[in-house]
Order: C-alpha cells, then structure tokens, then sequence
C-alpha cells in the first residue's frame, strides 16, 4: 500500500509544472517537517522503549500530558505565523500564503494523538492496526487533492488541502479512540512529565535532522537551480521512497519484537534478530536501485520531461542507496534507544545533518540536483558507519 501511496504523488508531475512541484515539496518539506519534529515532541520512542517498562496508567498520564502540552505549542505557533510579516513568507520571489503555513502547523500538531496511537499498535504488536494509521493518511491525501483540483481548479494548494485535511481526520479520530481506550489522562502534576520531555528532547533534534536531510536539500537546490530543478529532485526522490516502504514495513514488525525482546533481557535474541533485519533491508535495496531507474525509462509513471531528465535517472539510484542506508541505521538504533541513549542517537543524527549539509555546499553548486542526492548518501552512510561502531563499541564495553 505504501509503494502505491507513493505511485500516487506522482501523479502529480502530470498536472503541475515542475516550478509548482517544487514550491509545494518545499513548502511540506519544510514547514510540515518542522512542526511536525518540533510540536509532537517526538513522543514513538518514548513510548516504544517505556510501554514495557512503566504501568499503563502511569503512561496514559504521561502520553495526555504531552498531547497537551504539543497542543499549546501548536496553537501559540499558529498565532505566531499569523503575527509574522508577509516579507518572511517568500519563496523564489512569491508570497506563500500565510493561511497555508497556518493550515501546515495546526496539521503537524493533531498529528501528535496520530503518531501516539500508531506507535501504542506497533509497541502492542497490531502491525496491522499500526500501519492502518499511516496508512489513511497517505492513502487519502492524493484522492483529497485530486478532487481539488478538478473541483476548484487549485494547483500546488490541492496538494497543501491533502496534507491538511487528511492529517487533520487522522488526528482528531486517534484522541477519540485513544481518550476510549484509557491511553489518554490528565496528568497529576507537571512533574511527572519531566522523564517524557527529559527523553523527548534529543528526540526532537534527531527528527529536526531528519527534516534537514530532505529540507536543506531541496531548498539549497531551489536556491542554487530553481524551483523547477527542486521539483525535479522531489520527483527522483519520491521514486526512491518506495525504498522507505521497505524500511517502514520492516520497522514496524521489527520495533515491537526488538523492544520486548529486550526488555525480557534475551539481549543474543534481539541481537540475532537486528542482524537478519539488516540483512532483509540490504537485499530489497539492492534489487530497487536497479530496478528503480529501469521502471522510470520505460513506463510513464513520471511525466516525459522528468524521465528524459539525466539528472532525475541518475539521482534515483543513489537516493535509494542513500534511504537504504537510513533503513538499515534506524535498526541499528533501537540498540542504543532500548538502553535509554536517546542523546547519543540525537549526537549522531545531527552530525550527519551537518555532514549532509557540507556536502551540499559543495556538491550542489557544481553537480545540480545529483550533487544533492550525493550528499544524502553521504550523510546517510555516515550515520550507518557510525551507528554500528557505536553500538559495538558499546557491547565491547560491557
């Protein structure tokens, strides 16, 4: 269902130009990612590392108190963004709406009660009921903007009524089943949410560097290129995503057996378990970075003057390798997350973000949109390199 969910946005290179394309990646890229890293507190670690650990009254307290708490900081940055002048909304020389930015923020922030009762299924090993939650999503946020923009003729802001309004359903459906399942309390005191914001805090920079590996990339390349070529690279990277299926099919059935695993303290069960993970992961990347570029020649699955576009064909490849990459070190993190080292993972996550963003400095300008994808395999790669040294090293020392 991902890979089609994926298939879909690409529709999107049939209706729009590709200066519109990117406008809006930039725009979801950016503001969306932002919010969403930021005002959600990154609560899916939080609760797949302590779901085994703690009483589910006391975490039921502990998850409201967080909704809360993203709540408020949604609403007050909701009224920021509509305090803000318009000169600060300019993207390649054209005013972004400040309604829509709005729109984005309060979109990221009911996605809190989202991703919390996505992330209890995971933790509760319910695959199924976890990926039906993502699943909605993105599998009605393509049908929503489509019948926007035939009915009202949008562009670019039937994609942005897609992401909000499905986001927005999303959200307000998982605090009614959450408040109805008793995962939802008030909390007792603002004391007991200090170990959850305690933990949530490297959280949130490591989902901000998530957001810069895509952000920085594309607006670096729309500064450098223009919007046009951003659109291009959205393009290239939205067929290299189908790797992310991969990655998030494997997360979400192997979190829950990892966690419990180690949790019971069968360590040599978890590790046997990461180690074959890994390897899943591995061989599906090398089959889609050939098979990618090969299904994007021969069938019209982008729109022509993306796929006789050299720098898209040779960006997917290495995009792909790069997410591959990602896939792989997101598995190796979960050994450092099981053991509570949530600021170690943050350490690595943003210096690869910065690496990520060194690269484009250099890359970009002389290598356009494949400069780019270049340096998100580098920064991808690092964070492997990295991870899995880490985490040996850290064995070693027990």
């Amino acid at each position: 269902m991902g890979g089609l969910v994926q298939l879909a946005h690409l529709l999107w290179t049939h209706l729009l130009d590709q200066a519109d394309y990117g406008r809006f990646a930039i725009l979801e890229g950016v503001v969306f990612g932002v919010a969403t890293a930021t005002v959600t507190l990154a609560p899916q670690m939080y609760i797949l590392v302590y779901v085994h650990k703690k009483p589910r009254s006391e975490l039921a307290g502990e998850l409201g108190g967080m909704l809360g708490v993203s709540l408020i900081i949604g609403v007050l940055t909701t009224l920021a963004v509509i305090a803000l002048p318009d000169s600060i909304f300019m993207l390649a020389g054209e005013p972004v709406p400040r309604w829509a930015v709005a729109g984005v923020v309060l979109a990221a922030t009911i996605t809190t009660a989202r991703i919390m009762a996505q992330t209890i299924h995971e933790a509760q090993s319910q695959p199924t009921r976890a990926a039906m939650w993502s699943e909605f999503v993105e599998g009605t946020r393509p049908f929503i903007a489509i019948s926007l923009f035939f009915l009202l003729g949008w562009t670019w802001e039937a994609r942005w009524g897609g992401l909000v309004f499905a986001h927005v359903g999303a959200g307000v459906a998982a605090v009614l089943i959450l408040s109805r399942q008793g995962w939802l309390k008030r909390a007792p005191s603002l004391a007991c949410l200090r170990v959850p914001l305690r933990f949530s805090g490297p959280m949130v920079f490591t989902a901000l560097a998530y957001v810069g590996y895509q952000s920085a990339d594309r607006l670096y390349v729309a500064l450098w290129d223009g919007v046009a070529a951003a659109g291009r690279y959205e393009a290239a990277y939205r067929i290299a995503l189908l790797v992310s299926t991969v990655n998030v099919v494997t997360l979400h059935s192997f979190n829950p057996l990892y966690y419990s695993a180690y949790a019971r303290g069968d360590r040599e069960g978890a590790a046997k378990l990461l180690r074959r993970s890994s390897l899943q992961i591995a061989v599906w990347v090398v089959f889609l970075v050939i098979a990618l570029p090969l299904i994007v020649m021969y069938t019209p699955i982008l729109e022509e003057s993306y796929r006789t576009s050299p720098s898209v064909l040779k960006s997917i490849p290495i995009l792909a390798l790069g997410l591959g990459c990602l896939g792989i070190s997101l598995l190796w993190q979960s050994a450092l997350l099981a053991a509570t080292q949530a600021k170690t993972v943050s350490a690595i996550a943003v210096t690869a973000a910065l690496v990520n963003l060194g690269a484009d400095v250099i890359l970009v300008p002389r290598m356009g949109e494949i400069g780019a994808a270049w340096g998100t395999l580098i920064a991808f790669a690092f964070m492997l390199a990295t991870t899995i040294v880490v985490v040996r090293l850290r064995r070693a020392e027990k």
